[in-house]
């Protein structure tokens, strides 16, 4: 800062008690040393509302390096906090010149002439001699860009749990309703209830309580891959735990058609089993959801270059149009919803799970109608 510049400061820092231009020069540098260490961004004022002076934090702030002289401050461009235009004669530092009052609890967006922004909350102060005249302004200015980002952070995961919670509630309440109430009745009056009516009561249960297994196996999986549970990687020879796999959900779903087709060679992938497992009956039950009763649903596997690859192939409602992120979770398409009963964070969990495993998930509409959703893991290295 050139004399010259601290000469115009003094007026607005300096104490009544200075008198002479070498004493002013002397307080100012002082002051600018004070105002420096502070480590926030403030600038002062004349009466006019022209710049005098700014220290290191507030050029930082503002991302530029303002002309002592110009006006009101030294952002580039001003803006409420909802992203609406802010003139400078309308900033909160010139009403607390033009109304000579304190501005305080508002909040404001400086745009850098980088066009990043940052939120910041004010602190105009006008200054005055010992007449009571008005002869500059300061401006402490607190930067809440990560503040804000935080709070609205938390809002958003608030927001995320409390929806959580009422899908989570919903979805198994009427799993639960269903066992209650046919339990009852089983109990009640099994021996007034004819065969037939006692046979899908029992199906009933079976079906809602499989739905309650598995969204609450699916909500653990998810916790605990979120938390970095350890994986136990052993080879696994791809085909048995596929047909394995299907054969299970098979027998769970008697009515539901499932080929397999593989190479005739043993694909041989490291893996954790039970992750591999629950990621092919995740796969399994989506296809199942989401297609007609008597279309049939095709699992392939196929080696490509160093991983291998499993497909499942149904011809059920297809994909959602549009750039949309099927996997994320609590995701579901509308027509998804109108189909079957769901929580959406099944096929979130199949991603997780390919990812964990060291390899990568997709989804593509198949021609003709359905989908392909699939999953690539790594070959088992060659034994020596």
């Amino acid at each position: 800062m050139s004399v010259a510049d601290e000469a115009m400061i003094a007026p607005v820092l300096a104490p009544p008690t200075v008198t002479t231009a070498a004493d002013a020069v002397t307080s100012t540098f002082a002051q600018d040393r004070l105002l420096e260490a502070v480590g926030v961004a403030v600038y002062t004022t004349d009466s006019q509302g022209r710049l005098t002076y700014f220290n290191e934090a507030a050029a930082e702030l503002w991302g530029r390096r303002p002309q002592v002289g110009e006006l009101w401050c030294g952002s580039w461009r001003l803006m409420w906090p909802d992203g609406t235009p802010m003139k400078h004669e309308d900033c909160p530092m010139a009403v607390s010149i033009r109304e000579n009052r304190p501005i305080r609890g508002l909040e404001a967006m400086a745009e850098r002439p980088d066009g990043t922004r940052v939120m910041f909350q004010p602190f105009p102060t006008p200054l005055r001699d010992e007449s009571g005249q008005l002869v500059g302004a300061i401006n402490v200015m607190v930067d809440v860009t990560e503040r804000n980002r935080a709070e609205q952070a938390l809002r958003v995961s608030n927001a995320v749990k409390d929806e959580f919670l009422g899908l989570i509630s919903h979805e198994m309440r009427t799993p639960v309703t269903t066992i209650l109430g046919n339990a009852r009745l089983l109990r009640d009056r099994a021996d007034r209830l004819a065969e037939e009516d006692r046979r899908m009561m029992f199906d009933d249960i079976g079906n809602e309580a499989e739905r309650l297994t598995s969204i609450v196996e699916n909500l653990l999986m998810l916790t605990r891959l979120e938390s970095g549970a350890h994986v136990e990687f052993e080879p696994q020879v791809l085909a048995h735990v596929v047909r394995t796999s299907i054969e299970g959900y098979r027998s769970r779903h008697e009515g539901r058609a499932i080929s397999l087709t593989s190479e005739p060679r043993h694909i041989i992938v490291e893996a954790d089993r039970a992750y591999l497992e629950m990621l092919l009956e995740n796969l399994l039950s989506n296809a199942d959801k989401y297609s007609p009763p008597e279309a049939p649903i095709e699992v392939v596997i196929r080696s490509a270059d160093a991983s291998a690859e499993v497909l499942v192939l149904d011809r059920g409602i297809g994909l959602p149009p549009g750039e949309v992120d099927i996997f994320a979770p609590f995701y579901r398409a509308e027509e998804a919803r109108t189909r079957a009963a769901g929580v959406g964070i099944g096929l979130s969990v199949c991603r997780r799970l390919a990812e964990v495993l060291g390899g990568r998930m997709w989804a593509v509409a198949r021609e003709g109608g359905g989908s392909e959703f699939g999953f690539s893991l790594p070959l088992a290295p060659e034994p020596a």
